[in-house]
């Protein structure tokens, strides 16, 4: 993400001082914010081809889009050269401004759908839009300027402006502060959302790998890196009129963000969204209470379902899928788990899974791995993990521990 360049308070100047670059950076730095505002681009187009999960790929595709629009002023247009730059800068740098502080509350928005059952707009969404809206005010004062006090803003060898347009500039320097702090609080705010999420994937899914947002943990990472670079950056030009990281090295950043951004989220799906339709028995038992009875005619059918049709075979089997199979509320399953049963989710289809590998480790041949794949788990070392923690062993221990006593 490009920044716009402080002289004197209130002064934003644009990032195009040639003189300071040699002709190898500035090639070099072209190709990397093309490249960054290309791949937004695309990556905001193929979001909105998308028919599922729709609020989750809308708003990565808004992140995405932003991130374009947050480089308008540094990409090498054709007409950049011609009598339009003037103007095309102070609408570049305009759109920068607006998108810079939405681009926090976005992101926010869209790990928020990523970790709920159903998506929502979120309580007290108006907090999450005061920055965005002070934002997008600054940019229309902006368009409502005379043309020279824009010119006095944006653009060197142009006197600042005085009066109201002065103030504007100040306000936006203000505005670039807390935009700074704004990353900082959502970071926070991501960080501690993504840990609620972990707890509550073993209600859901018995096999938590892919689902558990790892990518995310590791981009909060590098955006924490990059806000405290970002914030020093800002205080560095801001009062002291010098650039704490380079043109080229926050282009890198920039680019590197959004590869991490596309490479991952683009394939991602909610891990908590409900993946079949509820079928009509399913519907009827929402409008009973749960009961002794029913609770127990619950746990009769899950047993059922696990050992005599082995649905835990399937890597992929949720709760969604596990209650539909048996026509019964997600609600009222969860509910018999937890409070008849005693395990979550999780731990009840992995305690089939673990016993069925146990059976096949004494009777067969199959290796560690053949077998791991035919209970159910789908990868060598989350069935490791769950074997320890049942066993106490590895599988290839208790194998041999088997073939000694026999």
């Amino acid at each position: 993400m490009s920044d716009p360049k402080h002289s004197d308070a209130g002064h934003w100047r644009s990032d195009q001082d040639l003189g300071e670059k040699d002709a190898m950076t500035m090639t070099l730095s072209d190709i990397l914010v093309t490249a960054t505002f290309s791949l937004g681009l695309f990556g905001a187009a193929f979001c909105y081809l998308q028919e599922r999960d729709v609020w989750a790929f809308r708003t990565l595709g808004l992140v995405l889009l932003l991130s374009s629009v947050s480089e308008l002023n540094d990409v090498p247009f054709p007409f950049a050269t011609m009598a339009a730059t003037e103007s095309y800068e102070i609408v570049a740098v305009t759109l920068w401004i607006a998108s810079i502080v939405l681009l926090a509350p976005l992101f926010w928005h869209y790990v928020c759908a990523l970790t709920s059952v159903t998506p929502k707009v979120p309580k007290r969404w108006w907090l999450h839009a005061i920055l965005p809206a002070l934002g997008v005010f600054v940019a229309f004062l902006v368009v409502l300027m005379p043309h020279d006090a824009r010119l006095g803003l944006f653009i060197d060898g142009y006197d600042l402006p005085t009066g109201w347009p002065l103030a504007v500039g100040y306000f936006g320097q203000i505005l670039l502060l807390c935009a700074v702090l704004q990353w900082g609080g959502y970071f926070v705010a991501i960080i501690l959302r993504l840990r609620r999420y972990r707890g509550r994937l073993p209600q859901f899914v018995a096999s938590t790998e892919r689902k558990e947002l790892t990518w995310i943990w590791m981009l909060c990472l590098s955006v924490s890196i990059y806000w405290v670079v970002s914030a020093v950056d800002v205080y560095t030009e801001t009062f002291h009129d010098r650039a704490f990281v380079s043109d080229l090295q926050d282009d890198v950043l920039g680019l590197l963000l959004l590869l991490v951004i596309m490479l991952f989220g683009l394939q991602q799906r909610p891990g908590l969204a409900p993946d079949v339709t509820p079928t009509e028995t399913v519907k009827k038992y929402e409008k009973s209470a749960l009961t002794s009875d029913v609770s127990k005619r619950i746990e009769r059918k899950l047993r059922h379902a696990m050992t005599n049709d082995a649905l835990y075979h399937d890597p992929n089997l949720s709760l969604w899928t596990l209650a539909n199979h048996i026509g019964a509320s997600p609600n009222y399953v969860s509910q018999t788990l937890n409070d008849d049963i005693g395990e979550s989710f999780f731990d009840f289809v992995n305690g089939y899974r673990i016993a069925d590998a146990q059976s096949r480790l004494r009777d067969s041949d199959e290796t560690v791995l053949a077998i791991a794949y035919d209970v159910g788990f789908n990868s060598r070392s989350s069935f490791y993990t769950a074997f320890g923690k049942v066993t106490g062993q590895t599988p290839t221990a208790y194998r041999q521990g088997v073939s000694v006593s026999a």
